[in-house]
């Protein structure tokens, strides 16, 4: 048998146990099979074995980490029984009893025995993911963790939740008059909406903010020696481009460019002040857009020249003293959330790592026992574990007796450290997966004497895919430092099965009509989707050996996904979509979550419509309108069907029945037992089953079951809370996957993510949409923390600090390389055969994978008469279709015959009427108050008086005078209501409104005094007082609301009086005709309180305090 070429690399890195060892595993090169082959050896060597609760074994997933424990548990037992080894099928790379006793000299039965040994304590070793390693550590030690003994993990429901509640109680507070940083408020509120302080303050929530560090780097006043050194390596870039190209007359792009130097350089020389001590002219400068490339200027240099000067224009936006109000705002409620948080025995995926890391770094005694616990540490998918995850590896691996406080000064233990990982897979920095991190452990370990093995030999791809990705990945991986590795060819492996398919790459690209205009984004999709469908139907699903389970089509976003579904969904062709994160979206979701609210709110008119427009009621638009005009829009009515005539009248009261039957049993059930009961009795999983989605949508279904379970814990959530909770997550739309099928079926085209097909392999991989352009940069996050540097970037409200530039040009950086990684892990993902697919566009919106393909191939890309690609030595086989005609789906049933002309003026005039009601419903309010109604009313409800008082102090003293009159017993003496302006005031008044006090109190005091004293006041007192500041709401015209407040509302000379109290400066002679001012809306108010309290007769007036006057309106 051939030895695979990669075989000496890949026996070191088993079995070097003196010194710390690297794996970088390529693509399909049998990562697993390594991983327990190195397991295997480190519990049967010779000498030293170690036992199998001294190792640490984690990857990235619960699935992976299941999967080399499963491996690792097959493969002991063969050793523990050698004479079975034989009869198994095994792993063709796995260690064998023979290697084992040619290698450390022992007999069979001693590598039976520590195989057995190892069989027997397997559930006790520490083989799984970091995070539940993290768990581990803190369940281990929770008082030094600071976390609760019987802690529970959350995935992040319960914490959005306390997060919420404690918001809403802390912000009420903050921005009510007993709130004391007003001030603070107004600058915070200047900048960013109180939504963005929401997010911020969640973000900050997260425990792997530490609020310590950032404090001080908040209040430093210099920059960060990384920040400016970084900073002075992107001026020295730019001057070196200004200096090659400038001019004595300069062009915008020479002028911004040196405009953009001169503010690098100012705030290396000055730090932050620099920015202020630039010349005016400068700061004009950069706030114009660079535009096209110009003359004189190569590509290359255009773009970096436009990098340079977008980072100076992210400088202007700079405003680190907006942050430290924020922060000092944010910051009670922050800790507090996360306190609260912890003593109710909760702790995030976040905090699991945090705690855990905070563990090992300030309790050096525990630090030194862990480390004598473990004598392995192996850690698979390095490149996709964040720096956290590095510093915990890091932290176990240390010698013993060593205490170093940070990663780059710890001396690691000889051998105890093996990760594998692969950075040209790196692909998860929405995760926080930093390569540049990567690449710095890496060397690391390489400089304290570790060594580094590729392996090479990939067992999954045929030679003609691995040639073509091979030859286009030389040229797409250019290596970055710290930011992309160059490409390492992979190798076929020897003697490999040939290939059931026709194995090999192409190109496919969909072409419009000749003669029409080029296709936009949308429009090349659609095309290209017809044209899939239409070929995996036609050409690959019509050979005998491929079934539909063979073929992936991998999209970059799953969103991308929805126009190639619907051409499979057109052809009949059956799919699974993997990853679906849009949960909360799907139709038969939606469907339970109405069936709910109406079993809860049997008024709930809204929801009862959507129950009878699903397939559950069956009702059409038009049955549905009738139905509500013959008021049959309550179930628990089920007599009132009777006045509705209609062939679906039967269906309708029977489910009618069983809502009415559910809604009288759900109030006395547990919330499992509710979702239970309305399976049995409402034909629901059944119409899911027969939907479109099939299984999918009855798993997503009991879904809902699941989560009402797994909340059942909760004593005060009950089925109302249960079904606003839902509705609250059907508004916000969060990414939630819909329930994994628990088979995966061969009998369908799987659509996925490459995020999700990592780890995966298909015979048929299809990468559609490679015309789909890069788009717009990922948004930056409220809160970042770059790990090499040890900045945190803040953004808010479209300002941020320096930290959070130096994040945002890294990204940049990152997320082009990152694409290309991307691209890489989809084409290995192919076993046989890769179609690399697309359509034609007059432009793309960001780099597209056609576009790279051009610019490394020959051939022109979309060209008909392009045969073929060659790239390097790969030729790829070009083929272009035009655009098919849409497929329509077939539906059941005869087509009736169109009767009929359309009569395009009476359209024309329908179109013309609806305009004009538009237009109207657009400039009517939809919420009115009784001031905006009346005509002739002045704006505002507080007027201003005559003896110049200004009109803040008018409004507070209207405010006031109403505050202090509806707390008033009109029974008490008269002379005691003066006595009630300073606590009321005291209570209303803040203190950047203390000037006012004076002016305020003097006229209170005018106010009420002459109140007090008056016939008005003496008809009051005689009174009874039904209600005091009684609010209202209540249709109105054109479909409007209005609301508003009664002051006040009285039984005197046995008839209802609603009296208003107006501070009006008018003479007791004036007043009659100032009071016809308000009769529109006193009237309001009459209609309002006739409707609201069915009262035929119903008074009103208007009360003048200043001179003590009711006038009868």
């Amino acid at each position: 048998m051939e030895l695979i070429p990669d075989r000496q690399a890949r026996n070191l890195a088993e079995t070097t146990f003196d010194r710390n060892v690297v794996v970088v595993a390529g693509a399909g090169t049998g990562k697993t099979t390594l991983l327990v082959n190195r397991l295997v050896h480190l519990l049967i060597k010779e000498p030293r074995p170690v036992t199998v609760t001294q190792i640490v074994a984690l990857t990235f997933t619960n699935k992976a980490a299941t999967e080399m424990k499963v491996r690792l548990r097959e493969r002991l037992m063969i050793l523990a029984n050698p004479e079975t080894e034989a009869a198994r099928v095994v792993d063709g790379g796995a260690v064998s009893v023979a290697d084992l006793r040619a290698r450390y000299g022992l007999s069979t039965d001693e590598i039976a025995g520590r195989a057995a040994a190892a069989l027997h304590d397997l559930e006790k070793g520490q083989i799984g993911t970091l995070h539940s390693f993290a768990a581990h550590l803190l369940r281990l030690y929770p008082l030094e963790g600071g976390v609760d003994p019987a802690f529970q993990e959350d995935d992040g429901l319960r914490f959005e939740e306390h997060f919420s509640a404690a918001w809403e109680i802390w912000v009420d507070r903050e921005l009510s008059r007993q709130g004391s940083h007003h001030q603070l408020w107004r600058r915070v509120l200047g900048l960013a909406t109180l939504d963005d302080v929401r997010s911020l303050a969640r973000a900050l929530c997260s425990e792997l903010v530490d609020l310590d560090v950032l404090r001080t780097q908040m209040n430093d006043e210099r920059l960060s020696p990384v920040l400016v050194e970084w900073v002075r390596q992107t001026y020295e870039r730019g001057q070196v481009l200004l200096d090659a190209h400038d001019r004595p007359k300069r062009r915008k792009i020479e002028q911004m460019l040196a405009a953009a130097v001169n503010l690098m350089k100012a705030i290396v020389d000055q730090g932050a002040a620099g920015i202020q001590a630039l010349p005016a002219a400068d700061l004009e400068l950069l706030r114009k857009d660079l535009g096209n490339p110009v003359a004189g200027w190569e590509k290359d240099d255009f773009l970096e020249a436009s990098s340079i000067i977008n980072t100076a224009q992210q400088y202007q936006s700079v405003n680190n003293d907006f942050f430290k109000y924020t922060l000092t705002l944010l910051d009670p409620l922050v800790s507090d959330v996360r306190l609260s948080f912890r003593l109710k025995g909760w702790v995030s995926f976040d905090g699991l790592l945090a705690r855990a890391r905070t563990l090992l770094r300030d309790h050096r005694a525990i630090r030194e026992r862990i480390k004598q616990d473990y004598r392995a540490v192996l850690v698979d998918e390095f490149q996709d574990t964040d720096p956290i995850q590095y510093e915990l590896m890091l932290a176990i691996s240390e010698c013993v007796g060593s205490q170093a406080s940070a990663w780059e000064t710890m001396a690691l233990e000889p051998g105890k450290l093996f990760i594998v990982g692969d950075p040209k897979q790196s692909i998860y920095a929405f995760r926080r997966a930093d390569i540049e991190a990567f690449d710095r452990v890496v060397q690391k370990i390489e400089a304290d004497g570790g060594v580094i093995q590729t392996l090479t030999t990939n067992f999954r791809s045929d030679a003609a895919v691995l040639g073509p990705v091979n030859d286009v990945f030389d040229r797409l991986f250019e290596r970055q430092p710290l930011v992309q590795p160059a490409n390492v060819r992979l190798e076929v492996q020897p003697q490999r099965r040939p290939s059931a398919f026709d194995a090999g790459v192409r190109v496919h690209v969909t072409l419009p009509v000749p003669d029409e205009r080029a296709f936009d984004a949308a429009g090349a999709t659609r095309a290209e989707g017809e044209t899939l469908a239409r070929w995996l139907s036609e050409d690959v699903l019509s050979r005998p050996q491929v079934k539909p389970g063979h073929i992936a089509l991998l999209f970059r976003k799953l969103t991308q996904a929805d126009t190639y579904v619907d051409a499979l969904r057109r052809y009949g062709l059956p799919y699974v979509i993997e990853g679906e994160k849009h949960f909360y979206r799907r139709q038969e979701v939606i469907d339970l979550m109405n069936v709910l609210r109406v079993l809860d709110h049997p008024h709930d008119a809204v929801a009862l419509a959507g129950v009878l427009r699903s397939p559950l009621g069956g009702l059409s638009d038009r049955a549905l309108y009738e139905l509500r005009q013959a008021e049959g829009f309550e179930y628990l009515r089920i007599e009132s069907l009777s006045a509705w005539q209609h062939p679906e009248a039967t269906p309708v009261r029977l489910l009618y029945g069983h809502l009415a039957w559910l809604h009288r049993q759900v109030g006395a059930l547990p919330l499992a037992e509710v979702l239970e009961l309305i399976f049995d009795r409402l034909p629901l999983l059944e119409i899911a089953a027969a939907s479109l989605h099939g299984e999918q949508a009855v798993v997503n279904l009991l879904k809902v079951k699941h989560t009402a379970a797994a909340l059942s814990d909760r004593p005060h959530l009950t089925l109302s809370g249960f079904v606003d909770l839902m509705v609250a997550r059907l508004d916000e739309q969060p990414d939630e996957a819909e329930s994994p099928l628990s088979e995966e079926s061969s009998n369908a085209i799987q659509v996925l993510t490459i995020h999700k097909a990592k780890g995966l392999e298909f015979p048929i991989v299809v990468l559609p949409g490679l015309h789909q352009g890069s788009g717009r940069e990922r948004g930056v996050p409220l809160v970042t923390f770059d790990w090499s540097s040890g900045s945190y970037g803040l953004s808010l409200g479209g300002v941020h600090n320096f930290g959070a530039v130096l994040v945002h040009e890294k990204q940049k950086v990152r997320e082009d390389a990152e694409r290309r990684r991307v691209l890489y892990v989809g084409m290995t993902r192919a076993k046989d055969m890769l179609v690399l697919s697309g359509g034609m566009t007059g432009r793309a919106a960001g780099e597209t994978v056609l576009g790279m393909l051009q610019e490394i191939g020959e051939g022109v890309v979309g060209a008909s008469e392009t045969a073929a690609l060659t790239i390097g030595a790969s030729v790829i086989p070009h083929r272009t279709t035009t655009a098919p005609s849409r497929k329509r789906a077939s539906r059941p049933g005869t087509v009736g015959q169109v009767t009929g002309v359309l009569d395009s003026a009476a359209i024309a005039t329908l179109w013309s009427e609806r305009e004009d009601r538009w237009k109207k419903a657009c400039r009517t309010p939809r919420h009115l108050t009784p001031s905006t109604i009346a005509q002739g009313d002045l704006p505002g409800r507080f007027r201003p008086s005559k003896d110049g008082t200004d009109q803040e102090v008018g409004r507070l003293v209207g405010i006031l005078a109403h505050r202090i009159l509806e707390q008033w017993d009109f029974h008490s003496p008269a002379d005691g209501l003066l006595d009630r302006i300073e606590p009321i005031t005291q209570q209303i008044i803040t203190s950047e409104q203390a000037g006012l006090m004076p002016a305020i109190s003097d006229s209170l005091r005018e106010i009420l005094g002459s109140f007090a004293r008056s016939d008005l006041y003496r008809r009051l007192a005689l009174a009874t007082i039904l209600g005091r500041e009684v609010p209202f709401v209540m249709s109105w015209e054109e479909g409007q609301i209005v609301h508003g407040v009664m002051d006040v509302i009285y039984r005197l000379d046995d008839r209802i009086w609603i009296g208003d109290y107006k501070t009006d400066t008018v003479t007791a002679k004036d007043a009659r005709e100032r009071a016809e001012r308000y009769r529109s809306q006193m009237t309001l108010y009459k209609t309002a309180a006739q409707k609201s309290v069915q009262l035929s007769q119903v008074s009103a007036q208007v009360l003048f305090l200043r001179c003590g006057v009711g006038v009868e309106l």
